[in-house]
């Protein structure tokens, strides 16, 4: 009796096994779409408009590819710090996009961030308001917080007062011109680790991949960050990716796998499951087999009798190489028309630099005249207003005029 009962029990038990084993989804709840709670229509409109861009193609450093260029060594020490190593290699979370850009559609930050535990960045998450400081943001995605700023002047995101900027821009180029982070390109960047450098920047913390290599102030302060083993806060830079990434200008998303890392860090990252999600995080691969090792080498030996015009085409041509995985192909002998087309560019290039320069300063020159006019005006009426006190006290105001 106890055997027969035994083997119904087990004969019940093999059949719930085998119906669930059939319909595994059987007692599972439908997945519901996230749908954000919006703080008001201005939000919900820019949450539609942010769902329709498309994702940026985020890189990492790919050793092997490094190692073919020949340039491992070099691009591995400007990393070798721990807190670039977790930027690269250890933010590799997915886009979920609609808190993504629930984040992005809320976020308000101020323009120079000039404290890191000062909470003043906000933004909106789940449908609750958060306000955090640019240490907060560090520690959630897994940087050091950094809570004492005394070494810091001004901004979190300026170098330090004692650096000459334009020396440093020189020191890192070849005929780069005075830097300006609207025009500054990334071709005149040398040597090669530093384009290469700039290329995982624009992709990560700086976000301005797509706009066409040009060496933002977040790059330039990122670059020299790396050089002087000087730690920044991170906080700092990716409240400015947030804020740059919801402007109406930017066309690709690349604070995705950021705002993951922090909502799993803040306790969110059970409420993600059903929404749309995106990989776009790849190994910065190139395509140097489709160039000869013999012609690459015959390229170098002429570059090294070319003097500096040489090699700095030389390193431009293996930096598209290694950012784009094409070969450029060397001009056809007999014309010079890529170098002073190259010349050519640059000089307007800097010829818009200049005048954007000058445009700055004649709006900060009339700034300050317009400032220094409205102080003039008013000490010389609290000049009048006191003789009019000393002439007519309060007690011996004239009469008013007869009607």
């Amino acid at each position: 009796m106890t055997r027969t009962k035994h083997s119904a029990k087990r004969h019940r038990d093999n059949t719930g096994a085998s119906s669930s084993r059939a319909n595994p989804n059987r007692n599972q709840q439908p997945i519901v779409p996230y749908q954000p709670q919006f703080r008001d229509n201005a939000q919900k409109e820019k949450f539609e408009e942010l769902m329709q861009r498309r994702a940026g193609k985020i890189l990492f450093p790919h050793l092997p590819t490094l190692e073919k260029a020949g340039i491992q060594d070099e691009v591995m020490q400007l990393l070798s710090r721990d807190w670039w190593q977790h930027l690269f290699f250890g933010i590799n979370e997915p886009t979920y996009k609609e808190i993504t850009c629930e984040v992005l559609s809320s976020f308000k930050a101020p323009r120079e961030i000039t404290n890191s535990f000062y909470p003043v960045i906000k933004f909106r998450a789940f449908g609750e308001d958060h306000v955090l400081s640019a240490n907060d943001i560090s520690s959630h995605l897994g940087f050091e917080r950094l809570d004492d700023v005394a070494r810091w002047d001004g901004s979190l995101l300026d170098f330090p007062k004692e650096v000459n900027q334009q020396q440093f821009w020189e020191s890192i180029t070849i005929n780069g011109g005075r830097y300006n982070s609207q025009t500054s390109p990334s071709t005149v960047l040398h040597p090669l680790k530093y384009r290469v450098i700039h290329a995982l920047l624009s992709s990560t913390v700086s976000g301005r991949a797509e706009k066409g290599g040009k060496v933002s102030s977040t790059d330039f302060f990122c670059l020299y960050c790396m050089i002087h083993g000087r730690r920044p806060i991170f906080g700092a830079l990716f409240a400015g990716l947030f804020a740059r990434q919801a402007s109406y200008r930017v066309k690709e998303l690349f604070a995705g796998p950021y705002i993951t890392r922090m909502m799993k860090a803040m306790g969110y990252g059970d409420r993600l499951e059903g929404m749309t999600v995106v990989e776009h995080i790849y190994p910065m691969e190139t395509l140097p087999k489709e160039i000869p090792a013999g012609r690459r080498a015959a390229r170098h030996a002429d570059d090294d009798d070319g003097g500096a015009e040489g090699h700095q085409q030389a390193e431009q041509d293996d930096a598209h190489e290694m950012m784009h995985g094409a070969p450029v192909l060397p001009p056809p002998q007999g014309h010079v028309f890529p170098n002073s087309w190259e010349g050519m560019h640059q000089h307007i290039e800097d010829m818009y630099g200049r005048l954007y320069e000058h445009q700055q300063q004649f709006f900060t020159q009339m700034s300050n005249d317009v400032t220094a006019g409205f102080s003039s005006l008013d000490l010389r009426m609290t000049s009048l207003e006191q003789r009019w006190d000393r002439q007519f006290p309060d007690d011996q105001q004239p009469p008013p005029p007869p009607f």
